[in-house]
């Protein structure tokens, strides 16, 4: 390297000190216009710079799409890194070899760049400097490749070092169309645990996830959720915050990002207030619920009607089974209950009748959907109990959930659909705020249910 004038070494000194200062020199340097820092981009640095200190390990950013993140976060952050220690060792990962590959060649492209080799003069390999993985003359450098692609011969980080050397940034690892896909969802989730996070050199190397929220069990949910049984530092990045000041203004100011909202209120709870639910519901709204107090409804005067979605489990991984009792009142269906318990099948069969007989209301029949373990319990209910219970075999039974749920929205949107006011109804509107995009999904099954049978009354049977 070069001898470096005054000038150079006080630009030198301020990049390795300071993550944001080195992002607005390689950018203007590379892209001859300014990096122009938002607050946000200030709340990110703080945060990786805690990363390259050691104070955090496992980190999680949530981000509205094209606020930057890659850029300060994978681009200029591993260059920084190396920067400061040209050994240091990276693996990075996004939901496509292309998207990754060409975060991986423009980082390159900074390191190559003649601002970077003024001030670190580093050297890359002459037969290591392909997109998929470069390194310099020190051992440092990144393997790039898709989330679900192969990782070998490679890992994050340098063992036994004492000092910051690499990690694995994951960046976007789940496409937002395959956000509603439980089988995409999860092979992203358990890659993580079957390989991703073992290819680290050390157990001090982090790991850090930057994404917008696409789904209540994507990759930031089910490892802030505990399923890699890590603790995650959680930087949460919503593109309005509690007064509706906006995250970029420069970006999005709120006339903006309300027509975004309006437009699409699935996409914008979750990639831009990083929610991944609409706080007014998506195809059902909160607020097309009507909650009324028991004493204005004819409780005695109704046919009651118990419906159960079974699922005979205590494992709390998979659905619990729901129970709903509702009747029609005029020209409506009100809801008594709406609850879901994790059971295994004893304590199932235990339930149900005492369920009805703790419910104040007479209940006429029960209803079960023939799925899972329905056709067992209406078996075993007709055996051991004095329960009127029959399966359904309905037009909703063989239908996807979305076109059940399409097929009641009028019913609901028009206040056709009453709760009766109980501890119930938290639980119940926020399943019901979430949907398609949460984890469980029984409260929607029950409802569709009972407004086929009450107010569509066209198909439903039972036997």
């Amino acid at each position: 390297m070069n001898h470096l004038t005054n000038e150079q070494k006080v630009i030198k000194v301020k990049c390795e000190n300071d993550l944001l200062f080195f992002t607005r020199y390689i950018y203007k340097e590379n892209h001859r216009r300014n990096f122009i820092v938002a607050p946000h981009f200030v709340l990110i640095a703080e945060f990786l710079t805690k990363v390259f200190n050691g104070e955090i390990k496992r980190g999680i950013i949530n981000i509205p799409p094209r606020y930057g993140k890659t850029e300060l976060a994978v681009k200029c952050f591993i260059s920084w890194a190396l920067a400061k220690n040209s050994a240091s060792k990276f693996i990075h990962l996004s939901y496509s070899d292309d998207l990754a590959l060409d975060n991986s060649s423009q980082t390159k492209e900074y390191i190559e760049s003649e601002c970077f080799q003024s001030l670190w003069g580093m050297k890359l390999k002459k037969d290591a400097q392909g997109k998929k993985k470069w390194f310099n003359e020190d051992g440092g450098g990144v393997y790039a490749t898709a989330s679900g692609g192969a990782i070998t011969g490679f890992g994050a980080g340098v063992a036994e070092s004492k000092i910051f050397s690499g990690a694995i940034i994951i960046d976007d690892p789940l496409k937002p169309d395959d956000a509603n896909s439980d089988a995409k969802r999860s092979a992203v989730n358990e890659r993580y645990n079957s390989t991703i996070r073992s290819r680290v050199n050390d157990r001090e190397t982090p790991i850090i996830v930057i994404m917008q929220r696409l789904h209540e069990e994507d990759l930031s949910g089910f490892l802030l959720n505990g399923g890699s049984g890590e603790k995650w530092e959680h930087l949460c990045l919503p593109a309005l915050d509690e007064n509706n000041n906006p995250l970029w203004v420069e970006k999005h100011d709120f006339n903006e990002l309300e027509q975004i909202r309006q437009a699409n209120r699935y996409n914008f709870a979750g990639q831009y207030m990083q929610i991944p639910s609409p706080a007014e519901g998506g195809e059902w709204r909160k607020d097309w619920f009507k909650i009324v107090d028991k004493s204005e409804v004819p409780l005695e005067t109704l046919k009651w009607e118990l419906f159960i979605d079974g699922a005979y489990t205590k494992d709390t991984k998979n659905d619990p089974s729901g129970f709903q009792i509702g009747a029609k009142w005029n020209n409506d269906y009100v809801i008594l209950s709406s609850i879901d318990k994790y059971l295994e099948m004893p304590e199932m069969i235990k339930f149900i009748p005492n369920h009805i007989n703790t419910s104040g209301v007479k209940v006429s029949m029960s209803l079960v959907e023939p799925k899972a373990s329905g056709k067992s319990i209406v078996q075993i209910i007709r055996q051991q109990t004095n329960v009127n219970i029959s399966e359904i075999k309905t037009t909703f039974v063989n239908s996807s959930k979305i076109e059940n749920a399409r097929a009641c929205s009028h019913f609901i949107e028009g206040g056709r659909v009453i709760l009766i006011k109980g501890a119930w109804n938290e639980a119940f509107l926020h399943q019901i705020a979430i949907f398609p995009n949460g984890k469980h999904d029984e409260h929607i099954d029950l409802t569709c249910y009972g407004i086929e049978r009450n107010l569509i009354d066209s198909n439903f049977f039972f036997f």
